[in-house]
């Protein structure tokens, strides 16, 4: 998708003329260079100011630019080729990589710009994956670093750009390390496990049948750990669901295996000139064989739904990611829960579950309050009963709530599902 760089475009969203007059954005074509990702950052710091200004801020403007900066920020670090080995790196021919991943990941450092001396928090180097702690520690700097936005002397905006970068690279450097280890111990536990189990079906029944002297020995390779990642807020899992499809594959092969051994004895039945004894205990052991094998593909099969589970897995901490790059922003109110994504990378305002409707859609009645924590200050919001539904099975959170996995709710769950979704929002940006 990314392989053509000059012909890749990022399109930004329409800017009322205040905004334009701050930086006035155009579509980015390739590759996108610092000073147009800067005019981003400005853009959204001021938007973020005026976003409660009756007649002046657009509820529906702030999510669609903290969306469209998320997506850029993505789109350069996947074009950037020599980073690219840094946040996504592969298993090359290089035996000390090959031997030891977990010591080839360490090996990266992720250094921070040079923050003046009147911010409070000052930051360190990071080698290899970095702490809860060192992320909560980048987050504090940029907040304290913000601060000084409206005096030009103290606030440097490259140096806002290149702090956002940085919490940017060790956030993905953190998942990176958790997912690289879950895929690669499920792919190399069902590779070794089968080639054994084959090889020891394969010999028993060609030996025991007294032709010991024509057994072979399979030539079985396991498939190679495709060690890769995906991209984005959420389709970002493509690499690994091509990794379920090699692994069906491979499933697919094992019956075919099982086919050509009952083949194989079957001819063994037929041109045995043993008494009738030895005949059936041969189609004994192959009705054993028979029962392994099916024993072996249903196995298979529980493997592919585990790597489901992972690649779900995967979508949820892609999700906390997106969640925790817009909660970094200093001064959230209100249009910050347009910005939050599902399991499936939509917004409220792009899902059909919702029919593109946004919280800033419903009427201020005091029935539908929503109160939500912001930022350590409790804001209200609003949404009616008769949406309650939509939004709880958007954000996957309808469990108990709703009829067999539907919008509906259940009959009296309504409260319920309004103190839920009101949880829920205040753990993304409380």
């Amino acid at each position: 998708m990314f392989d053509d760089s000059s012909h890749h475009i990022w399109a930004p969203p329409d800017l009322p003329p205040y905004l334009k007059n701050v930086c006035d954005l155009k579509p980015i074509i390739g590759t996108p260079s610092d000073e147009e990702i800067i005019g981003i950052h400005a853009v959204i710091r001021v938007a973020n100011k005026v976003a409660d200004v009756q007649g002046i801020g657009d509820p529906t403007l702030l999510p669609q630019l903290l969306e469209y900066l998320f997506e850029v920020q993505m789109g350069k670090r996947l074009l950037d080729i020599q980073y690219t080995g840094a946040m996504f790196p592969e298993v090359t021919n290089d035996s000390s990589a090959m031997i030891e991943p977990d010591l080839y990941l360490q090996s990266f450092t992720y250094t921070p710009p040079s923050l003046p001396v009147h911010v409070a928090v000052q930051l360190e180097s990071i080698t290899g994956s970095p702490s809860d702690e060192e992320i909560g520690k980048v987050h504090e700097a940029i907040r304290s670093y913000q601060q000084f936005a409206n005096a030009p002397s103290l606030f440097d905006p490259r140096v806002d750009m290149e702090l956002h970068w940085h919490l940017f690279d060790i956030q993905m450097a953190s998942y990176r390390r958790r997912s690289r280890g879950q895929a690669q111990t499920l792919f190399q536990t069902l590779s070794n496990e089968a080639v054994s189990q084959e090889r020891t079906m394969v010999e028993e029944t060609l030996n025991n049948a007294g032709t010991g002297n024509l057994a072979v020995e399979p030539q079985i390779s396991a498939p190679p750990v495709n060690d890769t990642t995906t991209r984005d807020a959420i389709a970002q899992s493509n690499r690994l669901a091509e990794q379920t499809n090699q692994l069906t594959e491979r499933s697919n092969f094992l019956i075919e295996q099982s086919n050509r051994i009952a083949e194989r004895a079957n001819q063994l039945l037929e041109q045995s000139s043993k008494p009738a004894e030895q005949s059936n205990k041969l189609a004994e052991r192959l009705n054993l064989h028979l029962e392994e094998s099916n024993h072996l593909v249903k196995e298979s099969t529980q493997s592919v739904e585990k790597l489901g589970d992972i690649l779900r897995n995967i979508n949820r901490v892609l999700v906390r990611v997106q969640h925790a790059i817009i909660r970094s922003h200093k001064g959230n109110n209100l249009s910050a829960l347009n910005c939050l994504v599902n399991e499936r990378g939509e917004t409220p305002a792009t899902s059909r579950i919702t029919m593109n409707r946004t919280f800033a859609d419903f009427s201020t009645n005091s029935a539908y309050r929503l109160p939500v924590v912001i930022d350590g200050i409790t804001h209200i919001s609003y949404i009616s009963d008769a949406w309650l539904g939509e939004f709880v099975h958007f954000y996957g959170i309808g469990g108990g709530l709703c009829v067999d996995e539907t919008a509906r709710l259940k009959p009296g769950m309504r409260e319920s599902a309004r103190m839920r979704l009101g949880e829920y929002l205040t753990s993304c940006l409380g």
